[in-house]
């Protein structure tokens, strides 16, 4: 076990307005399955999450719901707090902007930035998304619509304080020219540097329009911008002004999540911040996606908000598990469906398949046909300790050190692609190896090793999805006589031999039919995992010949120059669209490990890529500074 490292994780405070929707939940589960994950490997963790009070948004709110700002928020934090305890989130800290030790810190800040010279005062004039709580320069807006949410925006003239963004232009393009790991993924890397690049104005930090907010401690006339104000909870939760030592043991943030729509805040503005007041900049800061319906991006307006407690609620009554359980299968459901860093597109079809396909077919059944082996063979008790084969044994091993590489690399579909692996091959192993035989043939000590294996097999993969799915994991682990989870007990023979194991009902019963319709686990069999992936050996490679092939009309004959000038000769049925002259020089994706096969009496040693629809087509192609041979990852 390590020592007690620290580990500090932030997610975006959120406006709580509205319900949250599923979009506020996948930020805040993927903190929670990093927490759990650290936790598990001894490191004392800072989780914060928490809500967004001073805002227009909440004036308006509370004004239709006839309540004071004060009475609104109060009740709105609560329900959203409790709303993340039910879906399993454990943070540290739920932050209100309300709070007292957080008025004092942004106060405290405020004054010293005030003090430092970096706060003076001027006049704003330009539009104001109340919604986002967003400036827009009249070039980025068109018929007075906010671009980001797509409601009416408003005029905005006043008078108030700027903080000068624009000195700390160059330290932040030297910060992320030397750490290009500081965002991720890569392309939200590339917008910021771009962005700064480009232009960096100074920001208006505060509003003399409203009578709800921080004020400002050196002019009470004003209170200070809704994006500051939240931005500062941050250096609140460790203790900033309150308590040093602790402050000291937590700083900087190991990783703050967000999603895409507010890096211009969290990856110019907040480190910018921070450079004056001398502090350290965070460690890292991932960017993910949204959530997607129909290709759109999720919003109350469009009216295609995907509610987390409706289908949690759904998938409950239809199946009869338990609302814990229907959470857990939520959780996989996010983080399983889509690498974490792109955009997602969720359908209530896509989430029922992936329950039959990942849970009631794939781990349920092999839960349930272990169990029921130990119990019918060995009389509900854990045989004896002994690896069934030395494949078993490092296959259990590969799949561990995959979960620990790609967590630490926050590579969570991966990472259960990897446990996924583990888990149809242990139901492979039941099919290709016949237990019942065993016990036919009267082989006592094959079939204990074997079930004990399996056993095994099955308390590790419960401790790998922990952090995804915890109350999952718990029954689990508590039916196999397990309490604790650490990363120390992934490596197999920790469990117990001659302990009894508690019977489990059916874990996930399968949905047979939603809204009608049938629903099929083979939706999910067309897709593969990493491993079978990391086989097809991708490549760039030049196009340095190419000649038609006669008495053919679509197929042409290609030379492609790859790794140490090797050639590669691809037959490749583009003639329709291309004319050979035009190929030379291009730098194309293809398959270097691809069996070898004739066509038209000429040997094609690969398969080049191309994107099709309907009757065009186009080559995957690359930039000319990429090397020949370089591997496509």
């Amino acid at each position: 076990m390590k020592n007690k490292e620290k580990f500090y994780i932030t997610t975006p405070i959120y406006y709580i307005s509205g319900d949250p929707h599923i979009g506020h939940l996948y930020t805040t589960v993927a903190a929670d399955i990093i927490s759990r994950f650290k936790k598990m490997c001894g490191f004392d963790v800072l989780f914060s999450t928490g809500s967004d009070e001073n805002s227009l948004k909440i004036l308006k709110a509370a004004k239709k719901a006839e309540l004071s700002p004060k009475e609104f928020v109060d009740k709105e934090a609560d329900r959203w707090m409790n709303s993340f305890k039910n879906y399993g989130v454990e943070f540290s800290r739920f932050i209100r902007t309300t709070d007292e030790d957080h008025i004092e810190t942004v106060r405290y800040v405020i004054q010293a930035l005030y003090d430092k010279g970096y706060i003076y005062k001027g006049k704003y004039e330009g539009w104001y998304c109340i919604d986002c709580e967003t400036f827009w320069s009249e070039g980025e807006i068109k018929e007075n619509i906010c671009p980001e949410c797509g409601r009416e925006v408003i005029w905005v003239s006043e008078e108030n304080y700027f903080f000068k963004l624009s000195i700390f232009r160059n330290s932040l393009i030297s910060f992320y020219e030397e750490n290009p790991k500081a965002i991720e993924p890569v392309s939200r890397y590339n917008e910021v540097l771009s962005t700064l690049k480009a232009e960096l104005k100074d920001i208006s930090i505060s509003r003399s329009s409203m009578n709800w907010g921080i004020r400002l401690p050196f002019d009470e006339s004003q209170v200070t911008y809704v994006w500051i104000d939240a931005l500062i909870n941050y250096l609140t939760v460790p203790k900033y002004i309150k308590n040093r030592e602790n402050f000291a043991k937590f700083w900087p943030p190991n990783l703050q999540l967000m999603s895409k729509d507010i890096i211009r805040f969290h990856c110019i503005i907040w480190p910018a911040l921070l450079l004056s007041l001398d502090l350290p900049l965070p460690k890292k800061i991932f960017v993910h996606g949204w959530w997607l319906t129909s290709g759109e991006k999720m919003s109350k307006s469009k009216g295609n908000v995907v509610d987390p407690y409706k289908i949690i609620e759904n998938l409950s009554s239809e199946v009869g598990i338990e609302r814990k359980i229907a959470v857990d299968a939520l959780r996989l459901f996010m983080f399983r469906e889509v690498k974490f860093g792109e955009d997602a597109v969720f359908t209530e079809e896509r989430f029922y398949a992936r329950y039959n396909f990942d849970l009631a077919n794939d781990l349920g059944n092999l839960i349930n046909r272990v169990y029921s082996m130990t119990d019918k063979y060995f009389e509900g008790v854990v045989p004896c300790k002994c690896l069934y084969s030395d494949e078993f044994g490092e296959k259990l091993k590969e799949s561990i050190e995959k979960y620990k590489l790609f967590m630490e690399k926050y590579n969570l579909k991966e990472t259960l692609e990897s446990i996924w692996s583990f888990v149809r091959y242990s139901n492979k192993l039941i099919e290709d190896n016949k237990p019942w035989e065993m016990l036919k043939n009267n082989e006592i000590e094959k079939l204990s090793s074997f079930i004990y294996s399996l056993l095994d097999g099955i308390r590790v993969i419960a401790l790998m999805l922990y952090p995804f799915m915890p109350y999952f994991a718990k029954e689990v682990l508590f039916s196999l006589g397990i309490r604790e989870t650490n990363i120390d007990s992934l490596s197999f023979g920790e469990l117990v031999q001659n302990s009894a194991i508690t019977k489990l009902d059916i874990l996930f019963p399968k949905v047979k039919m939603y809204k009608g319709t049938e629903i099929k686990a083979e939706l999910g069999e067309n897709l593969i995992d990493s491993d079978y992936f990391s086989k097809i050996d991708l490549r760039i490679g030049e196009i340095i010949e190419a000649k038609k092939i006669e008495k053919s009309e679509k197929l042409i004959l290609l030379k492609v120059k790859g790794k140490n000038k090797q050639v590669k000769q691809i037959v490749a049925g583009i003639g329709k669209f291309y004319s050979p002259e035009l190929l030379i020089g291009k730098k194309v994706v293809y398959i270097n490990n691809l069996k070898p096969i004739k066509l038209m009496g000429f040997e094609s040693e690969g398969m080049v890529l191309a994107a099709s629809e309907k009757e065009k087509l186009s080559l995957i192609t690359t930039d000319a500074y990429i090397e020949d041979g370089a591997k496509v990852k």
